[in-house]
């Protein structure tokens, strides 16, 4: 096989680079040698307090691997994956003639890019039986080698719920989180289009009330005002209603975390939120408060949290965990249901392409 046209690779790269990541800081760059794909990734590009193990860099990269694999075989390519355990380079995709899309991945593949978050409220529906077997077949599966609950008893997904938004009452109280997460928030329509980096303030679907209250929160010293009244909490409670408003709660559990492990989880929360997509659903991550967790443990964190902070991210934590039954860690949480569409979504910058010969 001779070598495939820039234009050909280029698309799968684009593909690829449509993935989730965390504040939509597309962490990755891609370098092109012969017809093999280098998947780089760039934690720098994360948030350094949460990216624990840089495992949010290797997760997004993960979900690109899954994108870049059905777009090659939409191609007619057999996409050859290999993982690379060290440097910056975490796997390798070799293109060879004879691949196609399997049963079920056509469907997967044309959601690549109607994939979206949706942080509306949902509408406190059960899942449809056809889309929750689907779901619950691709969770049974072990095709990437992951664990993974649903959890759909109203009482569960309120406390559920309630436990996650534990993550903004931390973020609002905590000057560090604070200052990160205002980092990462685009003000203008035009910042977003244009693909820059952060989440755009319509995504986060806070009425207008609050996005104009949002402008004065960045502001450290009126927030830190606002924490000393409780203020924090009343956010969590509010924003934990609206996640309760979800079919059901997703959780990913894994006996063991490394590399290779979070490609894997990235991939399978791809092909979740793919299929879902497919079937009208709608999705969020809402894994904050776990990703604080792991971070906590970290000896280097020791003096940015206080004592009374762990010990409300750890009561929410090990609630999350005695829910999905003792199999796994938590590492992925995210929401699914019906919902009206987004009020608007995050755009991607072109792709970090190299070709080298």
């Amino acid at each position: 096989m001779g070598l495939i046209s820039p234009e050909l690779i280029t698309k799968i790269i684009t593909s690829a680079s449509s993935a989730p990541s965390g504040d939509n800081s597309q962490p990755w760059r891609f370098v092109v040698r012969n017809n093999i794909i280098e998947f780089h990734y760039l934690p720098e590009k994360d948030n350094a307090i949460l990216n624990y193990e840089n495992s949010g860099t290797l997760i997004a990269l993960g979900a690109s691997i899954k994108n870049a694999e059905l777009e090659a075989l939409a191609l007619g390519y057999n996409p050859k994956i290999k993982y690379i355990q060290n440097g910056s380079c975490v796997a390798t995709m070799e293109l060879q003639e004879g691949g196609r899309l399997k049963k079920g991945e056509l469907q997967l593949h044309e959601a690549i890019f109607k994939r979206h978050s949706n942080r509306k409220a949902y509408r406190k529906i059960a899942l449809d039986e056809e889309s929750r077997t689907a779901i619950l077949n691709l969770f049974s599966s072990n095709e990437y080698g992951i664990g993974a609950v649903l959890l759909e008893s109203k009482d569960v997904l309120q406390k559920t719920a309630r436990a996650l938004t534990t993550m903004e009452e931390v973020a609002l109280g905590n000057q560090k989180l604070h200052e990160l997460f205002f980092k990462d928030i685009l003000w203008s329509e035009s910042e977003n289009r244009e693909g820059k980096n952060g989440m755009y303030i319509k995504t986060l679907e806070l009425p207008p009330p609050a996005q104009f209250l949002f402008r004065f929160l960045k502001n450290w010293s009126f927030a830190r005002t606002l924490a000393k009244i409780g203020f924090p909490k009343l956010v969590a409670k509010t924003n934990a209603k609206q996640n309760a408003s979800a079919s059901a709660f997703g959780v990913v559990v894994v006996r063991r975390a490394d590399r290779e492990t979070y490609l894997n989880i990235g991939k399978f929360i791809e092909h979740v939120w793919l299929l879902a997509t497919a079937h009208g659903l709608s999705f969020q991550i809402v894994t904050g408060m776990v990703f604080l967790e792991r971070t906590m443990k970290d000896e280097s964190t020791k003096n940015i949290f206080s004592d009374k902070e762990r010990k409300l991210v750890d009561r929410s934590y090990d609630l999350v965990k005695k829910y999905v039954g003792g199999i796994g860690e938590p590492i992925i949480v995210f929401r699914l249901g019906t919902s009206s569409e987004p009020t608007d979504i995050s755009y991607r910058t072109k792709p970090d392409i190299s070709f080298v010969k």
